[in-house]
């Protein structure tokens, strides 16, 4: 039961219709999916602790237990699940409780799984989008060197998609002053990541779009990555939001253009080879939409904003 929550949360937040809205019929599956969570977070997400907290050497294995139900529960213990945060507006006080609970687990459980510290990864993250600056965020430094040691060990296929998405997303060198040995292999990451893309996809993405989470910032840090959500607060009127992206007029924006970071790069047929701050490294990236580089010649020196998404990085915007 678990695993097919897990497996239409994916569905649901890593992918879009061309439109980029939701139809009726996905919208009432949602809802129904949301009633089924319900009634299975009510039977399994709660444990009766009041015999349990009398014995002493129980107690911390509880409290980790508590705290595994309540990621649970807010349908956190997935990467899908903590970047729906975002989606769905979590407020700042309830990414900080669920950052309490990731750290605690982490810290006090005698095992963990590489899906609860790739996921604590991505906690920090969508903390920091949702509250810059909270005293619960890790520091970014810490963090990558985290996601070094967690890419340097054994990982499991079914993490595979989360970590190298969060690794692009991390580790894409624009700031000279930062960039982890790691770095130099950003485009076997991104190889992988398409891999595991089409693996977990294939049966669900025939007619859908991948969602771009985040885009590449123009600041350091956390601030290197800016979420969806950013972008369309720049726009005063929120009922014009879905046809300023259609017609790509949002990225003319002043507000959202002072927010991005415009990537150059070079056309080789139907890709870019985008440039970076590490002179001998340059990375493929695809343009958003196919007929974006019809007419553009090969060789032609272009600059876009760039997009991340499951199936890897995209071009947006990209002009001659």
């Amino acid at each position: 039961m678990k695993k097919q929550f897990n497996f239409l949360e994916n569905f649901f937040v890593n992918l879009r219709s061309s439109s980029g809205e939701r139809g009726r019929h996905e919208l009432m599956a949602i809802e129904e999916v949301f009633k089924c969570f319900k009634r299975y977070s009510d039977l399994f997400c709660r444990t009766d602790s009041k015999d349990l907290l009398r014995n002493k050497t129980m107690n911390i294995m509880l409290q980790v237990h508590q705290a595994r139900q309540y990621l649970d529960m807010r349908k956190v213990d997935t990467h899908s699940g903590v970047l729906n945060c975002l989606s769905i507006g979590t407020s700042s006080e309830i990414m900080e409780k669920i950052a309490r609970q990731c750290k605690f687990v982490l810290e006090k459980a005698t095992t963990v799984s590489v899906r609860e510290k790739i996921n604590y990864i991505y906690v920090n993250v969508v903390l920091n989008c949702t509250k810059p600056g909270s005293q619960l965020c890790v520091a970014y430094k810490i963090l990558v060197d985290n996601l070094c040691k967690v890419l340097c060990g054994q990982i499991p296929l079914e993490d595979h998609l989360a970590l190298h998405f969060i690794t692009v997303c991390l580790l894409w060198p624009h700031v000279s002053s930062f960039s982890p040995a790691e770095t130099k292999r950003l485009e076997f990451y991104i190889s992988q990541m398409i891999i595991s893309y089409h693996a977990v996809m294939q049966e669900v993405c025939n007619g859908k779009w991948p969602v771009v989470h985040f885009y590449l910032g123009k600041k350091q840090g956390y601030g290197q990555l800016i979420h969806h959500a950013a972008i369309q607060s720049c726009i005063k009127e929120p009922e014009q939001i879905c046809s300023l992206f259609k017609n790509g007029k949002i990225w003319k924006d002043k507000e959202v253009e002072a927010l991005l970071c415009r990537v150059t790069g070079e056309v080789q047929d139907n890709v870019i080879l985008a440039e970076t701050c590490i002179s001998d490294l340059k990375i493929k990236v695809h343009p958003m939409y196919r007929n974006q580089l019809s007419g553009i010649a090969y060789g032609s020196k272009v600059s876009f904003f760039l997009g991340f998404s499951m199936k890897g990085p995209l071009a947006i915007d990209i002009e001659s």
